[in-house]
């Protein structure tokens, strides 16, 4: 018989309540223990799902032996505190991104979570987006060609927050894409942001990663913009794709176009090239859709039973805040590129 993982969560906010419907639907699974120190947060838990055990403070939820694992989804402030708790308390966890404010934090986690024999993973919910992983397909057959640069959008009115800026909170996701596409870290970054919402929180930034093998990734995010996008586009020397978390029917779109240097039959000059523009077909693969978040609580449940390699480990989400914290410095120095420590 399969043992039922037994899952505790802390922050019943926004973002709760979608986690508690996913983990419902996983046959072994279940999720009864849950904190917040809102009251009416707790309330609304209550009221939404049946048998709920209601905790206002988070320390009674983690304290909870009969727990294989917490889920923690508050603000990123507390992350490492709670994370630091759960871990030390014997149980596995699952931490909303970014992993930590710190590198620091991270790596304490980390070095923690190796003592005690214990899964960190952490929500970088787009690696288990069905488009996304297409287009790491269509990456890694070759198909693009040699990848010259990626850049990404991503853009909305609101929600705005205070605990991190738009770098922290849009593109993080952009970057984890970018890495996860690349199977790449970046090594060095540059950001240039704007206040105009808050003083101290970038409400709109652009920020460029460059990769090994001089290869460029732009993310444009925005919290004060009336147009919600979700795109990425990728620029091959033969190829070039376009993903669309937005379009439904067509999330990725495949350009046979490019331009290449064509030579005159009579001189090696320089002069005596021209660009030949290739246009072709627009491909529209099928792409079957899927739910996102149900398929990550499903990949953190397969790695805590131990049956698969774990795609967002704590060493992972490490690497997105190492790039993070260098992509703020750079904002602090007026964009200059700054390399990343890794």
């Amino acid at each position: 018989m399969t043992k039922i993982i037994k899952i505790g969560l802390i922050g019943a906010g926004r973002w709760g309540p979608n986690l508690i419907g996913s983990l419902r639907r996983i046959e072994g699974v279940e999720i009864k223990h849950v904190a917040d120190q809102s009251k009416e947060a707790i309330q609304k838990i209550v009221k939404r799902f049946d048998c709920i055990i209601p905790h206002e403070d988070p320390q009674s939820l983690i304290g909870q032996n009969e727990l294989d694992a917490v889920l923690i989804a508050t603000p990123v402030e507390t992350h490492f505190s709670l994370a630091k708790e759960v871990l030390n308390s014997g149980k596995n966890v699952f931490v909303e991104k970014p992993f930590g404010q710190s590198i620091k934090e991270c790596n304490i986690l980390l070095k923690l979570a190796k003592k005690n024999e214990l899964q960190i993973m952490v929500g970088h919910v787009f690696l288990f987006n069905a488009s996304i992983l297409a287009l790491k397909k269509v990456l890694d057959s070759g198909d693009l060609g040699k990848i010259m640069h990626l850049e990404a959008h991503r853009t909305n009115l609101g929600p705005v927050r205070k605990d991190v800026n738009a770098v922290w909170d849009l593109t993080s996701h952009d970057l984890s894409i970018f890495d996860f596409l690349l199977d790449d870290l970046p090594e060095s970054v540059s950001c240039l942001g704007s206040c105009k919402l808050d003083e101290k929180v970038e409400d709109t930034s652009y920020t460029t990663f460059k990769y090994p093998k001089n290869i460029l990734a732009h993310a444009h995010a925005s919290w004060l913009n009336p147009r919600k996008v979700r795109q990425i586009t990728v620029i091959g020397d033969r190829k070039m794709a376009i993903w669309d978390d937005l379009n439904l029917e067509h999330p990725i779109m495949i350009y046979d176009s490019s331009i290449g240097l064509e030579q005159s039959y009579y001189s090696d000059s320089f002069a005596s090239h021209r660009l030949s523009y290739n246009r072709g077909a627009v491909v529209l693969p099928p792409i079957s859709t899927n739910e996102p978040l149900l398929e990550e609580m499903n990949h953190f449940i397969k790695v805590l039973r131990g049956g698969v390699e774990n795609r967002c480990s704590g060493k992972y989400a490490t690497e997105v805040v190492k790039s993070l914290v260098h992509a703020d410095q750079s904002l602090q120095s007026r964009g200059v590129f700054i390399k990343i420590k890794r």
